[in-house]
Formats: structure tokens, C-alpha cells, sequence
């Protein structure tokens, strides 16, 4: 008997910690001036049935950001891609319906991607990205459109960008390097 109340215990603190935000990017390693793509998804956990909205940015990476999207069906009403600001995307709002009475049923991926944008690398470094999200409900049952927010047990996404030098540029500071070497001898 207690065997089986510290599994239950152990069961609803797993479900509880599965909300999360993930961050994918396409190419984590770019030279100056190349572009990726980074999208973000939401996760639930538990007997939840599907995400209902989120409300988040993206700190970091600076003004790099382009051709901000919100991915269907993350993009119902009320929602935003957000904006760029100086150190990242600010306003990320995305949600989807579930409305059972007009036979309107949210999808219920998990997880789903939500948001998606295209980075473009402006000068050498490394370059940590994170979500701040501020928002982030699930419906609880498909035949709802009640949601409940899930914030409290989220773990934020995370990524990382690393900007290497060109090529050409690599290659012009080994032919430097040989000409200093040979004006030495």
C-alpha cells in the first residue's frame, strides 16, 4: 500500500513537470551573415487534453530576428508573432479553440509547434537563447472549452547559436599568418 501511494506521488510530479516550451534550431553553428530557422513547441503532460494558448518571448540574439510566424493551428484568434526588439522577439501570443458545441475540436499534438523564425547571424559569438513565458493553459477535456493555466510546473525552452568566422575570412587569416611567418625568416 505505500509502495503504491509513493508511485501516485511520483506519477503526478512527472505529469506536472512535462509542461514545457522546446526550442529547436535548424542549424545551431552559422558564419556571419547565414540564417537558420528556430521554432518553438509547447508540451503537456498529465490527462490534459491539448495546449490552449501561450504567451512567451524569445530573450537573446539581439535584433536578428526575421519573418516571425505563428504555425497553424497556434494561430487562432487574438494571437501574435510577436515583435522584434532589441534583444530578442517580445509578445509571442499563440492559441488554438476548442469549442465542442460547434463541433470545433483543438488539435491535440503534443507537443505542438506553435511559432517559428528566422535567425540570421551578424557577427561572431555565441549567442544563448530563452523563453520567458508569461502564459500557458491547456484544455483539461475535449468535450471543454475550459482551460487552466500550467504555468507554474514549466520548464522554459532553451537554445544556443554559435557564429563562427566565414570561410574566406578563415582562409584570409591563414594566408596572414603565412606572410607574417615568412617575413620573420
Amino acid at each position: 500500500m505505500k509502495t503504491a501511494a509513493i508511485l501516485a506521488v511520483a506519477g503526478v510530479a512527472a505529469a506536472a513537470a512535462a509542461q514545457s516550451i522546446t526550442m529547436s534550431i535548424a542549424d545551431a553553428t552559422l558564419a556571419v551573415g547565414e540564417s537558420t530557422t528556430v521554432t518553438l513547441s509547447a508540451g503537456y503532460g498529465g490527462s490534459d487534453y491539448a495546449i490552449a494558448g501561450v504567451g512567451t518571448s524569445v530573450v537573446g540574439g539581439g535584433d536578428n530576428w526575421s519573418d516571425l510566424a505563428l504555425i497553424a493551428p497556434m494561430a487562432g484568434p487574438g494571437t501574435s508573432a510577436g515583435a522584434t526588439s532589441g534583444n530578442g522577439v517580445n509578445g509571442i501570443i499563440a492559441g488554438q479553440l476548442n469549442f465542442p458545441p460547434a463541433m470545433i475540436y483543438a488539435d491535440a499534438t503534443n507537443p505542438i509547434a506553435f511559432w517559428s523564425a528566422t535567425y540570421t547571424a551578424s557577427a561572431e559569438g555565441v549567442y544563448d537563447l530563452a523563453t520567458e513565458t508569461t502564459r500557458f493553459d491547456v484544455y483539461v477535456r475535449r468535450e471543454s472549452s475550459l482551460s487552466e493555466s500550467r504555468l507554474a510546473d514549466l520548464r522554459e525552452g532553451a537554445g544556443t547559436i554559435t557564429v563562427v568566422p566565414a570561410p574566406a575570412s578563415l582562409a584570409l587569416l591563414g594566408l596572414g599568418g603565412l606572410a607574417a611567418a615568412r617575413r620573420r625568416r
